[in-house]
């Protein structure tokens, strides 16, 4: 099965039910790392406020540790945070007011993370590695990949007819920019 297709199947399947709660929920119940950054995957029953509070927030506070405190960074983050994300991501938002369904995501799947090759019986395959991975929004992992170059139009064609985009489709360019961060 090519990549596309294990993708597709892997964002078209829901995340399980964790203990405490009555439907998927986004986030993981182990934290990852992203290259060495560990990643805040406490579960969360809005994407907006994972993305916003797990990711943009929580990777701010990382760097601030890291790096100091930067006003202009700051302002930007929580901007993005608190603007950007409620007006792109909202469960009112997303899918006609439905929201998204938290789907296992790699997290970090770029082409440096996936490859072809056979394990054990000699088929040749398509397949990835090193994953960050958190039941999240889809949209969120293309944002990764297209950071890093994507895997091509082809690629994306044949993931699409599989896995459609989330409405509203006019702002899938925005989402996909905004899962860049």
């Amino acid at each position: 099965m090519p990549l596309a297709e294990k993708l597709a199947k892997l964002h078209t399947t829901p995340a399980p039910v964790p203990e405490g709660f009555s439907k998927p929920v986004f986030g993981f119940p182990v934290t990852t790392c992203c290259g060495d950054t560990p990643q805040d995957n406490s579960f969360k029953q809005s994407w907006a406020d994972f993305y916003a509070n797990n990711r943009l927030r929580f990777i701010l506070r990382r760097s601030e540790l890291s790096n100091g405190k930067d006003a202009e960074l700051q302002k930007l983050v929580e901007t993005t945070a608190s603007v950007v994300v409620p007006r792109l991501l909202a469960d009112d938002h997303l899918n006609n007011g439905e929201g998204v369904t938290p789907v296992v995501v790699h997290g970090d799947l770029w082409s440096g993370n996936a490859s072809r090759g056979s394990i054990g019986d000699g088929d040749v395959q398509d397949f990835v590695y090193d994953p960050s991975a958190c039941y999240a929004h889809s949209e969120y992992e293309l944002g990764i990949m297209q950071l890093f170059g994507g895997f091509g139009e082809a690629f994306m064609r044949q993931y699409h007819q599989l896995c459609p985009k989330t409405e509203p489709v006019d702002e899938y360019e925005d989402r996909i920019a905004l899962y860049e961060l």
